[in-house]
């Protein structure tokens, strides 16, 4: 998601560090997780029985923290190499331009009196542009945490991981009243840079660092890839039959299985790639989406599968437009 690198919802591994360690089933995967974070947005199966949990609530909510492991398995090299400042600073960078060219979506903001809610968004980013400041910050504490022992890491990950599945469930079931007036959308709570982003990020820099691909089979990982999202959908559809409220599944449990299985099993694919073509339209894929999926949503009666495509097409077609321009390696 971040321009011209692997990592994740992109990353700007190769922008800053100037790797060629470019991995086509990586890029592949960066395809698909871009494709699920679209089908979030737009909940296409929403209408059919547990069709919004399969999928909505389920499957895609592997792609965020499998963006972040991407990140965080490309950030090891830059953050050893001394590169985490620069590219801290160029994702507060493409934040503030995509803010800006997204400006028309959200200028209500700027109209309210309340200044809180333009806060929000100028901390936090508008819809899904807050995985660039979850990115910075995650990218920033992690760089601080290299040089900790590997247990203290590993802690890490687990107390923010948990904390924030436990915010998901604390507010699902009652636990937990955070006050609207304060936080707006309930998700900015655990869908953030400390609770999803650095767990992750920091995984991803440990399977880097350790190789860890190399200590399975492709079998081993297929099966356990596959066990994982089969807990995603479990999971999914149990906490939205059983909530007792507002039940978000951005931080679900069963993430701890599903995503490192899938990074691994790309990685061992290990298909290598001199082109950053297929990167680039999954990075074009998940910033520009949401331009199609405002004017599906405010401006037609589309129903959402025909959102979907739209939104798939339209990326792709403005995707195109900015490599030939040479505007992809600024913005994507």
């Amino acid at each position: 998601m971040v321009p011209g690198g692997h990592g994740g919802a992109a990353s700007t591994a190769r922008a800053v560090a100037g790797t060629t360690d470019r991995r086509l089933s990586i890029d592949i995967l960066k395809i698909v997780m871009a494709l699920c974070v679209i089908a979030i947005h737009v909940n296409e199966l929403e209408s059919l029985p547990n069709g919004g949990a399969f999928l909505h609530g389920g499957l895609a909510r592997v792609a965020v923290p499998v963006f972040f492991l991407i990140n965080g398995y490309f950030f090891e090299t830059i953050a050893r190499n001394g590169g985490a400042r620069a590219y801290v600073v160029r994702l507060l960078w493409l934040f503030a331009v995509w803010s800006i060219l997204y400006l028309p979506a959200w200028f209500n903001a700027l109209l309210q009196p309340d200044l809180w809610p333009l806060a929000r968004f100028t901390i936090m980013g508008w819809w899904h542009l807050w995985y660039l400041p979850g990115l910075a910050l995650a990218a920033a504490l992690a760089a601080r945490m290299q040089h900790w022992p590997e247990q203290s890491q590993v802690a890490a990950m687990a107390l923010t991981f948990g904390a924030g599945v436990a915010i998901v469930y604390g507010i699902a079931f009652g636990v937990l009243h955070p006050s609207p007036r304060i936080f707006g959308d309930m998700t900015v709570l655990h869908r953030n840079g400390l609770f999803l982003g650095l767990p992750f990020l920091l995984g991803g820099m440990l399977i880097r660092r350790h190789d860890l691909e190399n200590s399975f089979s492709l079998p081993v990982l297929a099966v356990a890839a596959a066990a994982g999202l089969a807990l995603m959908v479990a999971e999914g559809i149990a906490l939205r039959q059983n909530a007792s409220g507002l039940a978000n599944h951005d931080n679900l449990a069963a993430l701890a299985v599903a995503c490192p299985a899938i990074l691994l099993f790309a990685l061992k694919l290990n298909t290598q790639s001199r082109s950053r073509t297929v990167g680039t339209y999954a990075n074009g894929l998940y910033f520009l989406h949401v331009v199609f999926c405002v004017i599906g949503f405010r401006y037609t009666d589309l129903p959402s599968l025909q959102i979907f495509c739209l939104a798939v097409a339209g990326s792709i077609v403005v995707t195109a437009g900015l490599i030939r321009t040479g505007l992809a390696r600024r913005l994507l």
